[in-house]
């Protein structure tokens, strides 16, 4: 007479691979890497094709999904044919960094030579403020906010149009729009001393169709307040019926946008998914191992005699196999649940997402792995 485990244990073994399947298969990490994958091959017949407009975002989204560093190449070398010199120069920099310590070194030196080739190309910012500008003085360039550490110095920026404002409590707000496309120049704005600001007044309903409209010469604040920056630091504030309307008072800083994140390591969460798998499964088989070496009236203390026959001894050593392999089976699936467990949680843990850090390690990332009808192994993605 055979044990239940012993009869099984092929069957338990399929089932445990089945549930690895399960758990492996579908999972965000293979559809992110999935979807990074038929973004970048649909970048580059784009990039081929002239289309870089449409090919960087591709790129982008590519990068944030999975990345690696012949992505953000590729996305460099786009940047470079769309003219947004500062971003190629910046990307070819990262790139070079995260193939030093990949030690691709040749991979390397072309993307330094990519981003020394883009240097005199490159269009150059400076904000300037007051030497006593308030301490809760604001300053952005094209929506973000720009530190004081920035403030007198040149900044690489794209070629096209820059909105920088300024605002501050209390204070009108300072707003200038420029437009760069002299390659290799660096333009200078300057955050001029904010005036007071007046409380915020209702809109005025819209002039008649008739009305006039507002001019170069339109009427000063009146005497006793500020007087507003002239043309080249903000433009005119336009007027109703002559009289000019009141600054408005400072914007309340937009909340700071949240950090991207990312789990820790894919690959490490999903094999300690699929090793707490297994080891469910196996505690499962240990029990029913177990259960079925001691069933019925055999377990009652009263049905054993003193003396045995050949059969019952025969018998008495298959039930105990199959409490050792039950056993065995137990002790294994608590091996494999303590290891998979601290492997899932650990792996699946959220952190943000540091570009360079991230390409740097992408070439040394956790196996993954993988299950099939006919095959199963680690892979290594690169």
């Amino acid at each position: 007479m055979t044990s239940l485990p012993m009869q099984h244990l092929g069957r338990l073994l399929a089932l445990a691979m089945f549930l690895a399947a399960l758990v492996g298969g579908g999972r965000d990490a293979r559809a992110d890497t999935a979807a990074a994958q038929a973004l970048f091959d649909a970048a580059r017949q784009l990039m081929a094709q002239g289309k870089y407009a449409d090919a960087c975002p591709k790129l982008e989204e590519s990068q944030r999904l999975d990345p690696g560093i012949g992505t953000q190449f590729n996305l460099a070398a786009c940047y470079e044919q769309l003219g947004r010199t500062a971003s190629a120069w910046s990307t070819f920099l990262e790139v070079a960094g995260s193939a030093k310590a990949a030690g691709q070194l040749e991979r390397e030196k072309v993307a330094r030579q990519r981003a020394t080739a883009l240097e005199p190309k490159l269009i150059r910012l400076t904000i300037t403020a007051p030497a006593d500008a308030p301490a809760d003085l604001q300053v952005k360039r094209d929506g973000a906010l720009v530190g004081r550490a920035q403030w007198g110095t040149p900044v690489p920026v794209d070629p096209g149009k820059h909105t920088i404002e300024a605002s501050a409590a209390g204070k009108a707000p300072f707003a200038r729009t420029v437009d760069l496309a002299r390659a290799g120049v660096t333009e200078t704005v300057a955050v001029p001393p904010l005036p007071a600001g007046a409380p915020v007044r209702a809109a005025a309903p819209p002039p008649a169709s008739g009305a006039a409209r507002p001019t170069s010469g339109a009427a000063q604040p009146a005497s006793g307040a500020a007087a507003q920056p002239t043309s080249g630091a903000a433009a005119a504030r336009p007027t109703t019926g002559g009289a000019a309307l009141a600054p408005v008072a400072g914007r309340a800083p937009a909340p700071p946008a949240q950090p991207l994140t990312r789990r820790r390591s894919k690959g490490m969460m999903v094999t300690g998914i699929v090793l707490t798998s297994i080891g469910a499964v196996a505690l499962l088989g240990g029990g029913l191992a177990l259960a079925s070496t001691c069933s019925g009236s055999d377990c009652d203390a009263g049905s054993f005699d003193d003396s045995l026959d050949d059969e019952s001894l025969d018998y008495l050593d298959e039930e105990d196999s199959g409490a050792e392999a039950g056993y065995a089976l137990i002790i294994g699936g608590l091996v494999f649940a303590g290891v998979g467990i601290p492997l899932a949680i650990i792996g699946g843990r959220r952190v943000p997402v540091q570009p360079e850090k991230n390409a740097a390690s992408a070439p040394a990332r956790s196996p993954e792995l993988v299950l099939g009808p006919r095959y199963a192994g680690l892979r290594w993605s690169m």
